[in-house]
């Protein structure tokens, strides 16, 4: 029987071996070009210190988390990014070697997720690009998957909208006089956040003055920490109306403003079930308590408003009535105008009537050039 012919073992044209900075150099090439780029690559790896390329996926996903992440995000948001980890990156890409992951196999995984919303992908590629500049930085990779990667487009949410007038007066109707009114009231007349209300002790209210300070917010794991930015702490007036409302409820200094109705710090359950009753009140408002005269449908039942609606709402009002967008920015709490300046898209006739009053107030100059007196 004959014997089976061995492969035959690839022979290059040229080899270059040496010792840099106490590192083995042993590459091979077909051509002098490819042999420099070999070794320069090879030397570079060895300036950045490189670490062992058994590093799996997973586990060095954790490690950049526990050193970056750990003591600089609050602890609902690293656990979503521990979440995002496994569940999409890893299982998206396979717990491999780092360095034989591609830049195509991140790219693949990426666009595995076209059909999750926009801002969830977002969250998705920034932690992905994170963790692998991060590899390259370390040596842990031979090159940096991070630059070539490109955020696949997701599904659009549902933008906010603003709250009609007859909305308005309906919710008002539908929380008179119960336990959520001043929870809707400081959402929609103040644009304080669900979790910054639900945050608010009487200590943070001055009621001689007719302000909120906003210093805190009870997280989607129930703890209480900072606001969302730097930028959301801050103090916000209270409207005339407000304020005699919240008089009548003060309490003592560390007691809840807005405790759901079992008592504590508000939940997501919580939060739902206060703004199902809300908005069923509001659609019951529509017909007359005795059924007589037509039904009014509101844009509440063929659009129906989100709890966060309200602070998109108050920020619409701050705009109609002239505030300037960057005391709104401040007011609402966000860390970069951009954001107020998407709710603050189409100026309002009301906005419009205004600035044309305040122009017409503007002075005019005498032919001398002098100011009028």
């Amino acid at each position: 029987m004959a014997e089976k012919k061995k492969a035959k073992k690839k022979t290059y044209k040229y080899r270059h071996r040496e010792t840099y900075r106490g590192f083995d150099v042993d590459v091979k090439a077909d051509t002098t070009a490819d042999l420099v780029e070999k070794v320069r690559k090879r030397k570079a790896a060895i300036d950045r210190r490189t670490v062992s390329g058994s590093w799996k996926l997973q586990a060095f996903g954790d490690h950049y988390l526990e050193t970056y992440k750990r003591r600089t995000v609050s602890a609902s948001w690293y656990a979503d990014m521990e979440v995002i980890l496994e569940k999409k990156i890893v299982a998206g890409i396979g717990n491999r070697s780092m360095d034989k992951i591609q830049v195509m196999d991140v790219q693949a995984m990426l666009n595995g997720c076209s059909e999750l919303s926009d801002s969830y992908i977002k969250k998705i590629y920034d932690l992905t690009k994170q963790i692998f500049h991060c590899a390259y930085k370390n040596g842990v990779t031979a090159f940096d998957i991070s630059s070539d990667l490109v955020r696949p487009h997701g599904v659009k949410g549902r933008s906010g909208r603003a709250l009609t007038d007859q909305e308005i007066d309906a919710l008002y109707a539908a929380c008179a006089g119960t336990p959520d009114e001043l929870f809707l009231r400081i959402m929609l007349q103040c644009g304080l956040r669900p979790g910054e209300v639900s945050a608010l002790t009487w200590k943070d209210v001055d009621l001689d003055v007719g302000t909120l300070s906003v210093d805190k917010a009870v997280k989607k794991d129930q703890s209480v920490g900072l606001p969302k930015s730097d930028a959301g702490i801050r103090t916000v007036p209270i409207p005339a109306d407000l304020l005699e409302r919240m008089r009548e409820s003060a309490d003592v200094p560390f007691a809840l403003v807005c405790p759901k109705q079992s008592g504590g710090y508000h939940t997501k359950s919580s939060l739902r079930k206060l703004w199902d009753r809300t908005v069923s009140g509001m659609i019951r408002q529509q017909r007359p308590e005795d059924g007589s005269g037509p039904r009014i449908v509101l844009k509440t039942e063929t659009d129906p408003p989100r709890l966060y609606d309200l602070r998109h709402t108050y920020c619409t009002n701050l705009e109609k009535a002239g505030v300037p967008i960057n005391i709104a920015c401040r007011l609402m709490g966000h860390s970069d105008i951009s954001v107020t300046s998407k709710i603050y898209t189409h100026a309002s006739d009301a906005a419009l009537e205004m600035a044309r009053r305040l122009i017409d107030g503007i002075p005019e100059r005498e032919s001398d050039g002098k100011k009028a007196l």
